[in-house]
């Protein structure tokens, strides 16, 4: 039961002066040094604390999660779906990036080693997450899709592209969906279940991407999704699915551990093509030298 005594904090403006009060010792909230850590971990980490489930979190933070259905009840609330709610009510608001910075103010670090060990610590926590099952399904869905789409908006547009680049050196029938000016639907139009469609996205998600991969979905198109959770949007429909962390102090999605994870795929890809892949690379080559691409 709620502690009703307590009012319990409307957004996370008030959720962060409450922690203030606890660590000050005011006010009528007493945490134990676990359960404080807890609070701040999820405070700190909003998307995560949003989009996961409270198994997935339990896990993550190494307590159980009657321990967080507890320690919501001790904020006040009725349950931690009502905490969990005011993580997704802030995510609905549009300040991810001033919010983002709003977290790496003030930290006397070396910028450089400490974005460099989160980006080290994001890496190994997707390779942890990476199956073999998972591995071989993407492999063979490069291999044998007629057509092939990347899409994403923002900030994971340039992911989109950088795939589509390495990929159509390897191999015909690449393109980035909608890159015309004609749209996503003209895109998606002329595809069918023979294709693939690569969706890439994180939070803040775009309406158009989630609405990409539920409509690939619904023409039966098989859909690879780069995302960040298993509890984001993109990832209802995802015939293969990759959950990668952007945790972090950039400002916006930290985004090494997606690079590696695309260009080991990549790298599998062209070794599971063997001679042919070194075939289609010495054509591209032979053109751009007829063209002169480089710069001699």
């Amino acid at each position: 039961m709620p502690n009703k005594t307590i009012q319990p904090a409307a957004n996370l403006q008030q959720l962060r002066e409450m922690i203030a009060a606890i660590a000050a010792k005011q006010g009528p909230i007493k945490l134990g040094q676990r359960s404080y850590t807890v609070l701040l971990a999820l405070v700190n980490n909003p998307d995560t604390a949003a989009h996961s489930s409270i198994n997935q979190l339990a896990a993550s933070l190494e307590v159980s999660a009657s321990t967080l259905t507890r320690l919501a009840t001790r904020l006040g609330y009725r349950g931690f779906n009502a905490l969990q709610n005011v993580f997704r009510q802030h995510l609905a608001e549009p300040h991810f990036y001033s919010e983002r910075a709003h977290q790496a103010q003030g930290q006397e670090t070396d910028v450089l080693l400490q974005v460099a060990q989160e980006e080290i610590a994001n890496i190994q926590q997707m390779m942890s997450q990476v199956a073999s099952d998972q591995w071989q399904q993407a492999l063979e869905l490069l291999q044998n899709a007629r057509q092939i789409r990347t899409f994403a908006q923002r900030q994971f547009y340039s992911t989109a592209t950088f795939f589509s680049y390495c990929l159509g050196l390897l191999r015909d029938g690449v393109g980035v969906l909608g890159d015309s000016g004609h749209g996503v639907p003209h895109g998606l139009a002329q595809l069918n279940q023979q294709d693939l469609v690569i969706v890439f996205g994180s939070h803040p998600y775009s309406r158009i991407a989630v609405d990409c991969c539920r409509q690939a979905k619904a023409m039966k198109i098989p859909t690879m999704v780069f995302t960040d959770t298993h509890g984001a949007p993109l990832s209802n429909d995802a015939s293969c699915l990759f959950t990668i962390p952007t945790s972090g102090s950039f400002f916006s999605n930290n985004t090494a551990a997606w690079v590696v994870l695309i260009e080991a795929i990549l790298t599998a890809y062209a070794r599971r093509l063997g001679p042919d892949a070194i075939h289609t690379l010495e054509q591209r080559e032979q053109v751009f030298e007829q063209m002169q691409v480089t710069y001699s």
